[in-house]
């Protein structure tokens, strides 16, 4: 994860580890997942065909149970990346519940939590830990040491002084995040106030940026 701005405004991106091998056990499997809202492109860069892992049937429910199981990662990765606990809670406590609902979610290696979707634990079984180690290759391009922030830093404080000015109200109450994924193509949402999933190809155009930052910190000041 990384934070950027002042002691006002707040914007932070991250290129998550367990979003990627969601999304490796999705592709490499060949599940046929219907397109909807919040669901990404494929994966960017070719992936080794697993689809033999798994027979026909069996690749066909998880394909019908991953949308579910997408959208509960989604939930989870979002509230933390807003840091999103009541006012007042203690952050410890915070923190183990965030790790609790995780655990909810992604439990290797035996994966009870999809002990009620058995074709889908099966898929989670066989490539999970593939698909985490697929994700840190191919995030290394995109790490500090390797590049600037995928979102210039310049840009997000612009727009965000831009939005404060807009809505008649102190900077400080700017806080936005993005989940970035290595997806193909220039793709994007707004998933919850101020909270955009978009593919590293938006967040390094320059119009598709500006458009995924006005559009979290709206959201977000809208909210």
């Amino acid at each position: 994860m990384r934070r950027a701005g002042s002691a006002s405004w707040r914007f932070s991106h991250d290129i998550d580890q367990t979003l990627h091998a969601l999304l490796y056990i999705r592709d490499a499997l060949g599940l046929t997942v219907e397109q909807a809202p919040r669901v990404p492109p494929h994966l960017a860069g070719d992936l080794l065909d697993r689809s033999g892992l798994l027979d026909a049937d069996t690749r066909h429910q998880a394909a019908l149970d991953w949308p579910s199981w997408w959208s509960d990662a989604l939930r989870w990765r979002a509230s933390n990346e807003l840091d999103s606990r009541p006012e007042g809670t203690d952050r410890r406590l915070w923190m183990r519940e965030f790790a609790e609902q995780h655990r909810r979610i992604v439990d290797p290696p035996e994966w009870t939590s999809l002990a009620g979707r058995p074709a889908l634990q099966a898929a989670a079984r066989s490539l999970y830990a593939q698909g985490c180690h697929w994700a840190d290759t191919a995030k290394r391009p995109f790490l500090p040491l390797a590049r600037h922030d995928i979102f210039k830093w310049e840009l997000v404080r612009d727009l965000a002084e831009d939005s404060a000015a807009r809505h008649q109200v102190s900077v400080g109450a700017i806080d936005g995040c993005a989940l970035v994924l290595i997806v193909e193509g220039i793709w994007w949402e707004i998933i919850a106030p101020g909270v955009a999933i978009c593919s590293v190809s938006a967040a390094a155009d320059a119009e598709s940026a500006k458009a995924v930052l006005n559009e979290v910190f709206e959201s977000y000041l809208g909210a």
